[in-house]
């Protein structure tokens, strides 16, 4: 309401133009008219969110709607425009440019994915559907709760999540948000800057005020741009809390990657949970003695999230989206219309042989910015990091606060 009324709006950040948007809309151009790329070019400059592409990127583009990249150039399905002896750039043919209008959009709709158990080396009956937003966060090995039961997970197949039951096992994540909205940087800043502010309390809810000063009597309260961390036994478990108020993806992110850092260390992460404005990480072991400014470097943006990705079926889930946006995969055909798990096929195919053999292809790049972006939040934890390093504030209880 103060932001309301200082009219002080979130605003619209600027986005960068996705490349594989950009290929389809080169590709409808091609439907329409022949183009020349020095006009198309400039034209597509004077657009805000492509103000800043490099002509490479634009030859890439421009390439990658040809012949589909070097590594596919030889299959004769994705070359859907050619180079006429004018000089000018035109769809193949007629049938392609069908195609093309059939498939046109930049909007993917949420996939679910089957969950069924594992028997022996197989998918076996299935027992629900889930979406892959959920799934794509765990590691093989990992477990979860699922219709009021803890599951193992154990990879993902085509469109088949495979599972075993963990009967006696505590779900390392044991609960979802969903494709919910995270709180906004300008919002996570006020709330920071009025937790920090005492004066500010007095405007608050009586009960809130009441809860604030107990934070106090019982731990601390941060000042605006630190970290409070605590940590606490419960119920024969070690407690670690982050309240970074950062929003859930950046939180969900941050708990994967301190999870890795903690098994590395020895302490035995057991789950962890995240909402917009906290993380809790639980382990069979006490966290109080662990160097925390050496926990939160920036250093895990780099081969732990590597590795973290490598494992994770999320960057295969990003490709078949850029992939369907771009228009080298075709979901709809005249009279006829691929299945979920035929697009999930197709598009793990193509991924594996890319990651294989041009790992640097247009899409592969579209897949890293989407996740970064999108899924992870990536550039917010960045910011969170940076923001905390010197100014961690932990606080050892012997009960949760």
């Amino acid at each position: 309401r103060e932001a309301v009324a200082e009219n002080a709006l979130d605003g619209d950040p600027h986005r960068t133009g996705a490349l594989d948007v950009l290929a389809q809309h080169i590709m409808g151009l091609a439907c329409g008219e022949p183009f020349g790329l020095n006009a198309l070019y400039t034209e597509i400059c004077s657009a805000g969110p492509y103000a800043d592409l490099s002509w490479e990127d634009f030859e890439d583009v421009v390439e990658f709607v040809s012949t589909g990249g070097y590594a596919l150039k030889t299959y004769d399905q994705f070359r859907r425009i050619v180079k006429g002896q004018d000089g000018r750039w035109r769809v193949r043919n007629g049938h392609i440019a069908l195609r093309h209008r059939l498939n046109v959009g930049a909007i993917v709709g949420p996939e679910t994915l089957n969950i069924r158990l594992l028997a022996g080396r197989r998918a076996g009956r299935k027992i629900g559907e889930a979406e892959e937003g959920y799934l794509e966060q765990l590691e093989i090995g990992d477990t979860f709760i699922f219709a009021g039961q803890v599951w193992r997970f154990h990879g993902v197949t085509g469109a088949d999540a495979l599972v075993t039951p963990a009967p006696n096992t505590d779900p390392k994540m044991p609960s979802w948000g969903g494709s919910k909205f995270a709180l906004s940087t300008y919002l996570a800043r006020r709330v920071r800057a009025m937790i920090a502010d005492e004066q500010s309390w007095r405007r608050l809810p009586e009960d809130v005020c009441e809860w604030l000063q107990a934070q106090k009597l019982r731990s601390l309260i941060p000042a605006m741009d630190d970290l409070l961390v605590e940590t606490f036994p419960r119920h024969r478990r070690f407690f670690l809390c982050c309240y970074s108020f950062e929003g859930r993806l950046a939180h969900t992110t941050l708990a994967m990657l301190l999870t890795r850092r903690l098994e590395r260390a020895g302490v035995g992460p057991v789950g962890f949970v995240a909402s917009d404005y906290a993380v809790a990480i639980w382990a069979a072991r006490p966290m109080d003695a662990l160097d925390l400014d050496a926990l939160f470097q920036q250093d895990m943006l780099g081969d732990d999230l590597e590795s973290w990705l490598e494992e994770s079926v999320m960057m295969k889930r990003a490709f078949k989206n850029c992939a369907l946006i771009s228009g080298l995969i075709e979901r709809r055909f005249a009279g006829h219309e691929k299945s979920g798990r035929q697009v999930t096929f197709s598009s793990d195919l193509i991924y594996d042989v890319l990651r294989r053999h041009q790992p640097d292809h247009l899409l592969l790049r579209c897949a890293r910015a989407d996740t970064a972006q999108g899924l992870l939040d990536i550039g917010r934890l960045g910011d969170l990091l940076a923001r905390i390093r010197g100014r961690i504030r932990p606080s050892h209880l012997d009960r949760v606060s």
